[in-house]
């Protein structure tokens, strides 16, 4: 369970878990664009693509469900009232995009009636009609979310390194096992 000093160990697992899957996510959407169709990866690169986005929404709704239920250690008392408002905002954003990005690639996905595999367990049905105009939206989204997403990380990355190896204070320790 969360307390003054540490995250429960679901939250550090949940939380590690989504970042290697946003990542790999990220990487895997920005090779797969440009696949030929004659490469073999054509049409497996996308169904990977989606199951572990549909992957990633399940986790990320668990871990809300987590923070719900356990909340959050209190921050360190040496965070500045600028550290804990950049902390704050990060999350929301970090937490925004683990829901954003994968409802709006469920969105233009199944914008022509199609579902979602789930690495052919079962398949998530399109649940509405997608106007051309929210199709277009939800890509915009789906595509600009990702690379604020890389930005994102790469100031959480450097906000945890730098209370770790500059302020020496238990931040990054907090999150890991």
């Amino acid at each position: 369970m969360s307390n003054a000093t540490s995250f429960s160990l679901l939250t550090r697992f949940l939380h590690w878990l989504i970042a290697a899957h946003m990542i790999g996510l990220i990487a895997l959407g920005w090779w797969m664009i440009d696949l030929s169709f004659y490469s073999s990866w054509y049409y497996t690169a996308p169904y990977l693509h989606k199951a572990f986005g549909v992957l990633v929404l399940v986790l990320g709704l668990l871990l809300l469900v987590e923070r719900a239920v356990r909340g959050r250690p209190a921050p360190l008392s040496n965070h500045t009232k600028l550290e804990k408002l950049a902390s704050r905002i990060a999350h929301l954003l970090l937490l925004a995009a683990v829901l954003i990005i994968p409802v709006t690639g469920y969105i233009f996905t199944t914008s022509k009636g199609e579902g979602v595999s789930f690495f052919d367990l079962f398949t998530i049905p399109a649940l509405f009609d997608v106007s051309d105009g929210l199709r277009d939206a939800a890509i915009d989204v789906h595509y600009y979310a990702s690379y604020g997403l890389i930005v994102v990380i790469m100031l959480h990355a450097a906000g945890a390194l730098k209370h770790h190896f500059i302020d020496k204070d238990r931040t990054l320790r907090r999150m890991t096992f």
